[in-house]
């Protein structure tokens, strides 16, 4: 399945939250969930907790910001976003 192209890193992680929240999802939203999942990655495990966090704790504002700034620079590296 080829990776589609978001035009913002809002679309990217509000379509993940959609597959990840999808409780019967088929083989090709597995797959792609699987492959949104690998892009995640890249990021620290603090990092994928703050984009998680509802928080507002200055702590976890950083690295939701360090998270949004890392995962937008890979997305744009490996194609998925547009802009």
């Amino acid at each position: 399945m080829k990776q589609p192209a978001y035009s913002s890193l809002e679309a990217f992680l509000a379509h993940y939250h959609a597959l990840k929240a999808a409780g019967q999802a088929g083989a090709e939203e597995r797959s792609l969930l699987g492959a949104m999942e690998q892009l995640l990655a890249v990021l620290r495990a603090e990092e994928r907790l703050a984009l998680e966090s509802d928080s507002t704790e200055p702590a976890v504002a950083r690295h939701r910001e360090r998270a949004l700034l890392r995962l937008r620079r890979e997305l744009r590296a490996r194609g998925v976003l547009e802009s």
